[in-house]
């Protein structure tokens, strides 16, 4: 045999076992496990041929020899060491006493050995492997996804790590984006500042800094809303302040801790209290006691529960609010409303009323006085509306008509006192003229009709129209008929005939 045949023969040889390991390791890495997902691990003479890539992200470099793989899975497998001494024909299943939900299939084949794991196979990575890669990729989750800033600083000033919200909010802008903020921090304590962008005053961020490595590390949240939104809180408690001012009713408003927060102008010229006391925010027992001392509030028969009603009201909103009215010992009177609100402030409103007050008693006192001149008069008087309502009656015609005079809440029109006349008088069409007259719209004159009682008497009915479209409606007795009794004249001639 010569060295060509030598030379074909070997080379023949080694193609046929290139196939045959291709073959191999094509059948037993693909054979069932189409998926990506497949654990797969190939070796030949105790080195890692092959390997699918989610074994790989399991295992990682212990999986780079058969011997360093066997330790790992010792306490999972613990049969694994004996089955590749002794290499047995077909396919081995290991389960795992430790976690039924994972199993392993071992297959042997002259110095190859195969080893594919099922089920639950994410238990199978290593603690601090598993821990890292978790971390790992958390921390780019964090990097890349973070809606706020984060970015460190060396001692220099130079940012040398950014996330990527703060990579994408410095893109084209001043590198320096916040320069004029302070950069001083102590070790172990953070600071935190809000500060605005250079390039746009407006955007303003809320940035914590704390120390590391020896330079910064700084987190920023946007905190343009909440600029914006105490802007304008301020300028709407200025405009309520400019409208408290010119307020004619005296306002104190209280905090959750019944503190005075607020009060106006109109407050002091009404309750004369000392501007310094307000502005010293006492509390809501020190703001009534000085009410009393000054004597701008009535003197309560127990003063101490009264006080309660206001510390209390909070408590007692949801059976409504405090509303009353103070009389003064010089003749004032205040209208006081308390209004409690759900956040614990606590407003006290004082409205001057004493011309209300006044009006009021001066118009009781005016129809107190009509109505004692109508009693004095002999004749039954009534006074209705345009509209038919009755206003004012005397005695007289209560007593004749017997209904009462004290309207009081009551409704009385001229319908209901048509039909009272009716009942007691002769039927006569003449109220229903009554009834149009009174409730006749324009010019009217008076108008005078007679009608009889039941009882026989005569009755004279005017009604009169007075100021404002009203009727006067008047009733007269008339005074009962006596005959005339004459004496006789002339001589009787009987009389004579008998003296003759």
């Amino acid at each position: 045999m010569n060295y060509l045949s030598v030379a074909l023969i070997a080379l023949a040889g080694a193609v046929v076992i290139i196939a045959v390991l291709a073959h191999l390791r094509s059948r037993t890495l693909r054979q069932n496990e189409q998926d990506a997902d497949a654990v797969v691990l190939l070796f030949s003479d105790g080195a890692l041929l092959d390997a699918t890539p989610a074994a790989h992200d399991i295992f990682g470099d212990a999986g780079a020899k058969l011997g360093t793989l066997v330790d790992l899975l010792d306490h999972r497998f613990p049969e694994l060491c004996a089955i590749l001494q002794d290499k047995p024909d077909g396919i081995c299943q290991l389960d795992c006493p430790e976690d039924d939900m994972i199993w392993a299939e071992v297959r042997c084949s002259q110095n190859t050995v195969r080893i594919a794991f099922f089920g639950n196979t994410q238990s199978l990575i290593p603690d601090d492997g598993q821990k890292a890669r978790q971390d790992g990729q958390l921390m780019q989750d964090i990097r890349a996804f973070s809606p706020q800033m984060v970015w460190q600083e060396d001692q220099s000033g130079r940012i040398v790590w950014a996330n990527t919200a703060f990579e994408r909010f410095a893109e084209d802008r001043n590198p320096a984006l916040f320069a004029r903020f302070d950069r001083n921090v102590e070790d172990g304590t953070q600071k935190r500042q809000r500060v605005a962008c250079l390039d746009d005053a407006n955007h303003w961020f809320d940035v914590t800094t704390i120390k590391r490595d020896g330079g910064l590390l700084h987190f920023a949240n946007d905190a343009t809303a909440l600029v914006r939104a105490d802007e304008d809180r301020r300028s709407f408690v200025q405009t309520l302040g400019k409208t408290f001012a010119d307020l004619s009713i005296g306002l104190a408003i209280f905090d959750k801790s019944r503190q005075l927060a607020m009060f106006n102008p109109a407050l002091l010229d009404m309750t004369r209290l000392p501007v310094t006391f307000l502005s010293a925010r006492p509390g809501v027992d020190s703001f009534l006691d000085r009410l009393r001392e000054l004597r701008m509030m009535p003197e309560p028969k127990n003063y101490a529960s009264w006080r309660d009603q206001f510390t209390a009201m909070e408590a007692a909103a949801k059976d409504g609010t405090y509303t009353e009215n103070w009389t003064l010992p010089d003749g004032q009177a205040f209208r006081v409303t308390g209004r409690p609100h759900p956040n614990g402030a606590f407003a006290i409103l004082f409205e001057d009323i004493t011309a209300e007050v006044s009006l009021t008693r001066r118009f009781r006192t005016d129809i107190e006085t009509s109505q004692a001149v109508l009693d004095t008069l002999p004749d039954a008087i009534a006074v209705f509306t345009g509209a038919g309502t009755m206003v004012i009656s005397n005695a007289v015609y209560g007593k004749l008509w017997g209904t009462d005079t004290d309207l009081g809440l009551g409704h009385r029109d001229i319908r209901t006192e048509v039909c009272a006349w009716q009942e007691n008088c002769v039927a006569s069409p003449m109220w229903t003229q009554m009834s149009d007259f009174v409730q006749r719209i324009g010019s009217r004159k008076p108008w005078t009709e007679n009608a009889m009682l039941v009882d026989g008497r005569h009755l004279c009915c005017h009604a009169i129209p007075i100021a404002g479209g009203m009727t006067m409606v008047r009733f007269v007795i008339a005074p009962p008929m006596r005959p005339v009794i004459q004496k006789l004249t002339q001589v009787d001639p009987a009389i004579l005939a008998r003296k003759g």
